[in-house]
């Protein structure tokens, strides 16, 4: 028999170890959920394998296999092999040094990270994206058209659940055709049209393999629609990549419809009478992400100019793309009356492992799920050189331009100079014929832009294209082995403007700066067409992704102030962009990642939550665009025709500078140069507002107040 004396000091501090002592045996055999991964699904028979995970469990459990079946929580039996189960901190560590485990890692809670480019620029919410301060609800009575290659109207972007009746002021319609009736539109999709009149008087109109529809065949229309007005949908994902829930900027916003874009493209005829029925339907935007080859020619010889101008007259904003040919100077949609987007990335990117024998590791661009088992040889293209064909040639992976014998069981390096992302595909499509098991692919324009591959596939830029092919130049028995794209989030800097993005200065108008704003354009996901490619969603870059991020934020602004004319709403777009990336540095340019510049970016990055709260803005009337087309050289008969009133050239501006533009652009400055801004408060009353200029180096700017 044993006695304790204790104080009550003592009893005390004997209590407290006995609470400390069990709390610490709760902590550690208290259970929670675990995930055991052991990699790829080995063929065995489902319930075989349910089996191996209880006895796998039994053995953390004192050998009991019914309290193997307590723990158990779910076996993935079909694309992976895993499970989880209910574990302590030990048996977790256990059973993760079992003989084929490869990971065990808690059952953390997660957040969606897709339509990541609307979480990136800060506008979160399912469906309502609501932006602090102001309601956005009445986005239901914000119809927004689209001119592009048509929609897929059962895509889950385009349901109509919980949406109210058609607003009573619409006159549009919905067209019927191939695949498509009148009731295929819904209270989400109230308009939709087909336009070939243009197509067929040009192209043999047997050669459409399109839809003679409304209906989407290529993906394009679906693609950029849902990026600006698509519903939430909760599982988005393209085969795996970036999974999770995705909306479009204005998900309650109508949307209309109008297919001007067949298989070659879009025409002038075409492209005009849309614009012209979607004047009379009654749109309250319109979104382009398509234009004319730069250098774009005169406004009114240019359809997409024409049909902006008359949109704008009465009262419609038009957002377009700037174009995706990446030089000085090669930004189209220049018409002072629309809003033109440049691209930009994200922090989200798609990106394949490259590991060569002696462990170097390099990250190229990819979509590609494909898998190299085992490393194989890699070699420059230009040494599988065949025919008649130069090891010059070879090395772009031409058709033909390989030899079969010299590159079997290979991973081929490639060049590639083209700009379309198709031709990209290709090159993999030719290095697998040829016997190659996998590609690296040096983008001499450094586009940054992930493709799907037919095998493992990665692009990587000059650089280390460079780096590699040094590498196998110098080693006996080069070896490399390419891994399944990923995605990667928080990458830095970002957002950064994509190299093949157009650029400034306008090369119709030097006076106004083009393009106005950037806006996400990179390797983005969103609704598509399963015509082209069996898949519900895909991942696209460009401009014309882009354009319809702006025609998201437009829509939000449309639905709070519902009076603000066009040029309103893009002053409130331009006027509030950053020029800082997400870590409040400048935002820099790819590839070379020098520092970034107006003609860039325009007004910057847009920045959705300050739009509607501009506080200041520089508005526009139709009869401030008479005055610009005076001030370049339209006179009066030529403006007669243009806008069948008697507008005059009585108040032409001076120099088209002078338009009451958002942005300021002053070529060829010489001496002293003067230009006039008018401002209006949209902001509360009676605000006081103070003028800060940064001005361009070896520039003074003075500000001088008219009342």
């Amino acid at each position: 028999m044993v006695s304790f004396r204790c104080t009550s000091r003592s009893i005390s501090i004997l209590f407290l170890f006995l609470c400390v002592l069990v709390a610490e045996i709760n902590i550690c055999l208290s259970a929670k959920v675990y995930v055991v991964y052991m990699g790829s699904k080995n063929g065995d028979d489902p319930d075989e394998i349910l089996m191996q995970n209880h006895q796998m469990l039994a053995s953390v459990h004192s050998g009991s296999i019914e309290q193997a079946q307590e723990s158990h929580v779910y076996s993935y039996r079909h694309g992976f092999r895993a499970f989880a189960a209910k574990l302590t901190d030990l048996q977790a560590f256990q059973i993760s040094k079992m003989p084929g485990v490869v990971s065990v890692f808690p059952n953390l809670k997660r957040s969606l990270h897709t339509t990541h480019s609307w979480d990136f620029m800060g506008l979160l919410g399912e469906e309502t994206m609501e932006i602090t301060g102001f309601s956005t609800k009445n986005q239901v009575n914000v119809i927004v058209g689209f001119i592009d290659t048509g929609i897929w109207p059962e895509s889950p972007s385009f349901n109509d659940a919980n949406m109210p009746p058609v607003p009573a002021r619409w006159k549009g319609h919905c067209e019927s055709g191939e695949a498509f009736n009148a009731s295929t539109c819904n209270r989400k999709l109230i308009g939709a049209r087909f336009y070939k009149s243009g197509y067929e008087a040009e192209e043999d109109s047997t050669n459409i393999v399109s839809f003679r529809s409304p209906r989407d065949s290529s993906g394009h229309g679906s693609h950029t629609t849902s990026i600006a007005a698509g519903r939430y949908v909760s599982n988005m994902t393209y085969k795996g990549l970036a999974s999770g829930g995705a909306r479009g900027g204005a998900p309650m916003a109508r949307i209309a419809v109008y297919k001007t874009c067949w298989d070659s493209g879009c025409y002038d005829v075409d492209l005009l009478a849309a614009f012209d029925d979607a004047i009379r339907d009654g749109v309250n935007i319109l979104s382009l992400s398509l234009g004319p080859d730069a250098p774009q020619g005169d406004y009114f010889s240019d359809a997409i100019s024409v049909g902006s101008f008359h949109a704008a007259r009465h009262g419609i904003l038009v957002v377009a793309s700037a174009g995706n040919e990446g030089n000085p100077g090669s930004a189209t949609n220049l018409a002072p009356w629309m809003i033109t987007v440049a691209a930009s990335s994200t922090d989200r990117d798609f990106t394949s492992d490259i590991i060569l024998e002696n462990g170097a590791k390099f990250k190229g661009e990819s979509l590609s799920l494909f898998e190299m088992k085992a490393s194989a040889r890699i070699i420059s293209a230009s040494e599988a050189y065949a025919g008649y064909f130069t090891p010059y040639q070879s090395s772009y992976c031409l058709e033909s331009s390989l030899n079969r014998t010299k590159a079997r069981g290979k991973v081929l390096v490639c060049r590639h100079a083209e700009s379309s992302t198709e031709s990209k595909m290709v090159k993999s499509m030719l290095v697998k014929n040829a016997g190659g098991v996998g590609m690296v692919l040096i983008d001499e324009a450094d586009k940054d832009i992930a493709v799907p591959f037919v095998i493992p596939s990665a692009i990587v830029g000059q650089k280390i294209g460079n780096h590699i092919l040094s590498h196998i130049e110098r080693t006996s028995k080069p070896m490399s082995r390419i891994f399944p794209a990923k995605t990667v989030l928080g990458l830095k800097p970002a957002p950064r403007v994509t190299a093949f993005s157009s650029k400034g200065p306008n090369s119709l108008t030097p006076e106004i700066l083009k393009p106005d704003v950037t806006a996400p354009g990179l390797n983005i996901l969103a609704s598509w067409s399963p015509v082209a490619g069996d898949k519900q969603f895909n991942i696209l870059s460009g401009t014309s992704m882009a354009c319809p991020h702006v025609t998201g934020i437009a829509a939000l602004i449309k639905a709070v102030h519902p009076s603000w004319s066009p040029a309103t709403i893009r002053s409130a777009i331009m006027t509030t962009a950053t020029l800082l990336d997400k870590h409040r540095k400048p935002i820099i340019v790819d590839p070379e990642g020098r520092r970034g510049n107006p003609f860039d970016y325009g007004s910057g990055f847009v920045n959705p939550k300050r739009v509607l709260d501009p506080g200041l803005v520089y508005d526009a009337q139709p009869a401030d665009y008479v005055a610009f087309l005076c001030s370049v050289g339209y006179d009066e008969k030529a403006v007669h025709q243009i806008t069948q009133d008697n507008s005059r050239c009585d108040h032409a501006f001076r120099t088209a500078s002078d338009l009451n533009y958002p942005s300021i652009t002053v070529p060829n400055l010489e001496d002293n140069f003067s230009v006039t801004r008018t401002v209006t408060n949209v902001g509360k009353p009676k605000s006081i507002y103070k003028a800060v200029v940064s001005s361009p180096i070896g520039i003074n700017v003075t500000i001088i107040q008219i009342n």
